[in-house]
């Protein structure tokens, strides 16, 4: 073991014994590295993948993160596709502090990561931490051909509060058939986080949908009208618009729709079936 790897495991398990504070900890991190900064760089990056017993890989990237030194950037650039999902947050996150261009940059490449959670973290490190990271996820859902990369970069915007619930809201009138559904998809299971203010944004979408005869969209944004359950009453007509629609799918979601908004007699529902 060279003398750096045994300072650092020496000092990572009083981590966790509590004798030392990671605090503590970053002052040896800072004065390996000003001794052998590679050499340090290296050791480090071997202990994420092989901690000490008893020592987290997270432990070890957060105590790396306080040190704020520049010279174990490229241990963070690694550490965001490490295999342990903590320690990929942990990695986005401290990525988005820096708030740079090539972190940004980093970032919104790790969108199309093949791996989940690496994108998870990636997006939800630009919303949170760039002002223009909602606008990016946006164009990414808007642009990118793939439905389970577009649905990380919506779960990440619906997620980030109420300037991301905006933007999802927007791409339903983009009249883009993948980005439609993959803003759609997470709405309708998130009625709840739906203002009244963004009612006559849904329907206005559910409008243009029908007006360019789109079936299969008009399905997605009937399921987004219908997660706003009571609270879209008042607004059957909108619905009523396709219950005698062509297509046999439309019939049948509106009417599901409109059992959910307002629960119908059963005459009423009978007439929609006629």
């Amino acid at each position: 073991m060279s003398s750096i790897r045994e300072k650092l495991t020496n000092m990572f398990s009083k981590v966790m014994a509590g004798t030392v504070t990671r605090e503590e900890g970053t002052m040896l991190i800072n004065h390996l590295a000003k001794e052998d900064q590679a050499g340090t760089v290296m050791e480090l990056t071997y202990l994420i993948d092989n901690p000490p017993p008893g020592v987290f890989p997270k432990t070890v990237l957060h105590t790396i993160a306080l040190a704020r030194n520049k010279a174990f950037y490229s241990i963070m650039l690694a550490a965001l596709e490490h295999k342990n999902e903590d320690v990929s947050i942990l990695a986005a996150q401290e990525l988005a502090r820096l708030k740079t261009s090539d972190a940004k940059y980093v970032l919104t490449k790790h969108l199309t990561s093949e791996v989940y959670h690496v994108r998870k973290a990636s997006a939800l490190a630009l919303v949170k931490g760039f002002e223009d990271g909602v606008e990016i996820l946006k164009k990414h859902i808007e642009t990118h051909p793939e439905p389970f990369f577009r649905s990380t970069s919506a779960q990440a915007l619906l997620l980030s509060g109420k300037k991301g619930i905006a933007a999802l809201i927007g791409i339903l009138s983009s009249g883009d058939e993948g980005a439609v559904k993959s803003a759609s998809e997470v709405l309708s299971g998130a009625g709840d986080l739906l203002t009244g203010e963004d009612i006559p944004k849904i329907l206005g979408a559910l409008m243009l949908a029908g007006d360019n005869n789109d079936s299969r969209l008009i399905i997605e944004l009937l399921k987004v009208v219908a997660s706003l359950k009571g609270r879209a009453r008042g607004f059957e007509g909108f619905v009523l618009a396709f219950a005698d629609y062509p297509s046999e799918p439309v019939r049948l979601e509106a009417q599901n729709t409109l059992k959910v908004i307002r629960p119908a007699p059963d005459s009423f529902t009978s007439d929609l079936t006629d």
